[in-house]
């Protein structure tokens, strides 16, 4: 828990900083606050609620995801903070302590992410994928420096807690063979349709909190009608009832969001339930072909500049602008220097609290 005069600076650096040019470049990392403590006009129907790590800290079940779109969000996590009860905002930069950091490079890419957040520690810092780039050395080797160093950075107070997204039991097991703390985090794929029960499993049996991004499988679910049905039901939207059925099943989830009514319906999830059956009809709609991201291509993508969606557009830059791919996955002696041609608007100067 952080004091008053902490959380002040912690929320005005976030404000300040998303209205930074180049506001893409963040930390994969998720803002947690405890409720109590922070006052708030909130829509939640009841008081949000929130998930223990191993070491005691508390992390909300809802948050706000903000992936590759970096400015353009700053009205919208304004107004989830304000007046929807959000107290969790999921940021990144080129989504995550990106690959091209890990081994030497984690202190330095930390230290530039919270200067841009315009504060002095996160709540939670993650490793965004287990795969190493071939230039940074043997694989397993690196990855263990990194978390070595991820460590230091939790041991000295820079980290409230520290985690990894999409590992799979193989990465974790691993990772426990060389871990003086396990990670308190695993962030993964998880929605309605596709739900990886045994790497949750293992993952509660590690003490190693299993959380989702992802949750509405990139609007997938919203058109299944078994999930209309049961929204209709309840005289709910689909997308309420994903999110509902994460976080009965103690998922935290980050739902993507810039359009101000959907942040909204997303906050409206604290009071209603699901029944059994509708957890078991849900649970039948699982299926690994469901799963939506692949990243078996991504050693082609280390060096994409940052801002770089990576669908195969840049933001602020239009779709079908010509872009250098042949310097993009050159090794980081090449890479490529920040676009130079985003601009703010008007409405996403920072108005204060």
């Amino acid at each position: 828990m952080v004091n008053d005069r902490r959380k002040r600076s912690y929320f005005s650096g976030l404000v300040a900083d998303l209205t930074n040019e180049f506001a893409a470049e963040k930390s994969h990392s998720s803002i947690v606050q405890d409720f109590a403590d922070v006052p708030s006009t909130s829509s939640f129907s009841t008081q949000p609620d929130t998930v223990t790590l191993s070491n005691g800290v508390r992390m909300p079940l809802l948050g706000l995801g903000t992936t590759h779109s970096g400015g353009y969000y700053h009205d919208a996590v304004l107004h989830a903070l304000r007046h929807s009860g959000y107290r969790m905002i999921d940021t990144a930069r080129r989504y995550g302590l990106w690959s091209t950091d890990y081994g030497a490079g984690v202190e330095q890419a930390f230290t530039k992410q919270c200067a841009k957040l315009q504060i002095g520690y996160l709540d939670l810092y993650m490793l965004h994928f287990p795969d190493v780039p071939d230039w940074l050395g043997k694989p397993r080797q690196v990855r263990e420096d990194t978390w070595r160093r991820m460590e230091l950075l939790y041991d000295a107070g820079k980290c409230r807690s520290i985690g990894v997204s999409n590992f799979d039991v193989a990465d974790l097991d691993e990772l426990e063979d060389y871990a003086s703390i396990l990670p308190h985090v695993n962030q993964c794929e998880y929605h309605a349709l596709y739900d990886p029960t045994e790497l949750r499993e293992y993952c509660t049996e590690q003490g190693v909190l299993f959380t989702g991004y992802c949750p509405l499988a990139k609007g997938r679910a919203l058109n299944n009608e078994t999930i209309q049905q049961i929204a209709r039901k309840h005289a709910r939207t689909p997308a309420q009832i994903c999110l509902r059925w994460s976080i009965e099943n103690g998922i935290p989830v980050i739902p993507k969001s810039k359009d101000i009514a959907r942040i909204e319906e997303n906050a409206q999830i604290f009071d209603f339930s699901l029944s059994p059956e509708d957890h078991e009809i849900i649970s039948s709609l699982n299926s690994p072909s469901n799963k939506v991201l692949k990243h078996e291509d991504l050693s082609t993508k280390w060096n994409l500049p940052d801002g770089y969606k990576l669908a195969g557009r840049v933001f602020g830059v239009p779709t079908g602008a010509p872009i250098d791919t042949q310097q993009i996955n050159k090794p980081p002696t090449y890479r490529i220097q920040k676009l130079q041609s985003i601009t703010i608007s008007p409405a996403m100067k920072y108005k204060g609290f």
